[in-house]
Order: structure tokens, then C-alpha cells, then sequence
């Protein structure tokens, strides 16, 4: 009986160190390993669904012969600035998400505004922080990595927000076990691009 009690004992403190949370060090920027515009989201016919289409509702004036009822048939939202696979902290704008929790949005110096970081265009889609509201980073789409203590794995997250709806689509999801950072490989998990694995470095 003695021996058995001290297995389970055994068993317990396992269960509980392998669900603490990472002890780091861990820096306050981090991105994605060779990434490029168009790296992840461009993929087709997956992702064509963040593309405008006819019938998505979008119009744009065309530059030569602008007018009010011009279909939008390229790239779609030229506004924003271009992501460059790159992740911040900052609990200070976003301390719900605690020391472990980087985003696309949080760059020193980003504000509210088309270009100052809180609207980005990537692949074949864009995101926007919802009502430019940094704490309400998960109401809106976004890029993200973080520790979930749930599920006790580093998870990255890259989100395109829909034309016209609004609407937040998951393009890339994925997770890797183990570590005190968020460093290293990811896979895929969910997602409309198939992309098998992704690989966060430090900045």
C-alpha cells in the first residue's frame, strides 16, 4: 500500500509541474522564422474565401473613371500596413493576457489609425483590431501567440477578418508542447491554409 501511495504522489506532482506555467526568460518580441508577405493566408483554393469577390458587397472607385458603383476586383483593402510576421508584449495595453500572451498589434508607438499597426494586410486577406480597442484584442482578428494552461501547450493563432461581414476566420492554427518561450515549431492544427508548420524565433 505504501508503495502505491507514493506512485500516486508520484503521478500527482507530475500532472501538476506539467501543467505550471512556463518559467522563461521570455523576450517581449518574437516572429515568425523567413516569413514573407503571402507565407501564410495566399494560399488557393483554401483561402479564397478572404479574397473580395462580385458578389462580396465591397466597392472601390476605379483611379482613372472613379465612380460610386465600381466593383472592387484587386487585392482588396489597400489601407493598413503590410504584417511582417512580427509579435509584441504589452501588458500594459493588454494585461488580461499576462506575461505570456505577444500580438501583432501591440508594436511600441502603434495607435488607433489605418496605418499605425491596427490594421494589417497579409497573404490574401487583412485583419483590424476590433473597435481599435486594444483590450479587445479577442473580439476582433488577430495574430497571436501565447500559453494556454488549459490545454498546456504554446499556441499561434493568425486570423483575416472578412470582407464587407466582418466576420473572423481562423487561417492559420497550431500548437507546440514543452519549452519556456514560445520558441520553436508549430503545427498546424486548424485553419483554411494547409501549411503544415510554422517556426517562431526570437526578434
Amino acid at each position: 500500500m505504501k508503495h502505491a501511495d507514493q506512485t500516486w504522489h508520484r503521478l500527482l506532482l507530475a500532472a501538476e509541474l506539467a501543467s505550471a506555467p512556463p518559467s522563461g526568460p521570455t523576450a517581449d518580441v518574437y516572429r515568425l522564422a523567413a516569413y514573407a508577405d503571402g507565407a501564410v493566408g495566399a494560399a488557393k483554393p483554401e483561402c479564397d474565401l478572404l479574397l473580395p469577390h462580385w458578389d462580396s458587397g465591397l466597392r472601390w472607385a476605379d483611379a482613372n473613371n472613379p465612380q460610386p458603383d465600381d466593383w472592387l476586383m484587386d487585392g482588396g483593402v489597400r489601407a493598413g500596413v503590410t504584417w511582417d510576421g512580427t509579435f509584441y508584449r504589452d501588458a500594459a495595453r493588454y494585461p488580461a493576457g499576462g506575461p505570456l500572451f505577444w500580438c501583432a498589434y501591440f508594436k511600441p508607438g502603434s495607435a488607433a489609425g489605418i496605418k499605425n499597426g491596427f490594421w494589417f494586410n497579409f497573404g490574401s486577406g487583412w485583419s483590424h483590431l476590433a473597435n481599435d480597442d486594444p483590450a479587445q484584442v479577442l473580439a476582433g482578428a488577430s495574430q497571436r501567440i501565447y500559453f494556454d494552461s488549459g490545454a498546456n501547450v504554446w499556441r499561434l493563432v493568425i486570423e483575416a477578418t472578412m470582407f464587407v461581414t466582418n466576420a473572423v476566420v481562423n487561417v492559420w492554427t497550431g500548437t507546440k508542447s514543452g519549452g519556456n518561450d514560445p520558441i520553436g515549431i508549430y503545427t498546424r492544427e486548424s485553419g483554411c491554409d494547409p501549411l503544415a508548420s510554422l517556426t517562431v524565433e526570437a526578434a
